[in-house]
């Protein structure tokens, strides 16, 4: 008989499932070194003057879009103090 067995009422009771803690510590330590392989070995990683073209296009594009939220922020305030000068 596999498990415990009640004697009276004849229910079994499995056995507490064991958990492998080396296996899970295995699979964590072969994730970390598959994941540092492809970090290091197949991952294209881009050159300097790549990288500095990439921060000048995202430095001038932030720029652009904060000027433009600027003059749009302006234009709303000078027609809302326009109205509310027409209010008074």
């Amino acid at each position: 008989s596999t498990g415990l067995q009640n004697q009276v009422s004849g229910v079994r009771a499995s056995l507490p499932v064991q958990s492998n803690k080396n296996v899970m510590l295995e699979e964590i330590k072969t994730y970390c070194k598959d994941s540092y392989e492809e970090l290091v070995h197949k991952t294209t990683w881009p050159t300097r003057s790549e990288l500095m073209n990439s921060a000048v296009v995202v430095l001038t594009a932030s720029l652009c879009i904060a000027l433009v939220v600027f003059v749009m922020d302006w234009f709303f305030q000078s027609g809302m103090e326009i109205v509310y000068g027409l209010l008074r």
